[in-house]
């Protein structure tokens, strides 16, 4: 596959938030970086390996829910890949949503995601973990959607 092809891939995969076919595309050299404090977001700074970066793509998925993922691709320079993904994700334990643009730049070696970069607004993305945290310590929780009582149905 080309680099482009590779990366329309991974965003199909990743769309679809099938972790284990995205990460079919890593390199087991793969560096993942996603350029917000660490300490801010359980799963910024940067995480190299396949095992890690697969962990790293869980973790977003038991905090946020997606409810909007569209990314487009911006560029394309041999193994250099620049796309931007317009998304509005949902935090699971408060119902806060977090929604903006954030962009991507993949490098692409031998058919597989040897490195990549994210770059969201950072300011915007510490803010918006600060409220969750601020709003899980306070207990501030969304509560679960109640799910509709099966009736009981006679014996025959």
């Amino acid at each position: 596959m080309s680099s482009r092809e590779v990366v329309e891939a991974f965003f199909e995969r990743w769309g679809v938030q099938d972790v284990e076919m995205t990460a079919a595309l890593f390199h087991e050299n793969i560096t993942y970086k996603l350029h917000v404090t660490s300490s801010t977001l359980p799963f910024g700074g940067e995480w190299r390996g396949v095992d890690a970066c697969r962990d790293a793509l869980f973790s977003l998925l038991e905090e946020f829910d997606y409810l909007r993922y569209e990314p487009t691709i911006i560029s394309v320079r041999g193994s250099v890949v620049r796309a931007q993904v317009s998304f509005r994700y949902q935090h699971r334990r408060t119902g806060g949503i977090l929604e903006g643009t954030r962009r991507l730049v993949f490098n692409v070696k031998n058919g597989l995601i040897v490195r990549v970069n994210g770059y969201h607004d950072a300011q915007l993305v510490e803010a918006f973990m600060r409220l969750t945290e601020y709003r899980l310590a306070t207990k501030q929780l969304a509560k679960a959607p109640q799910l509709p009582r099966r009736e009981r149905q006679g014996s025959a």
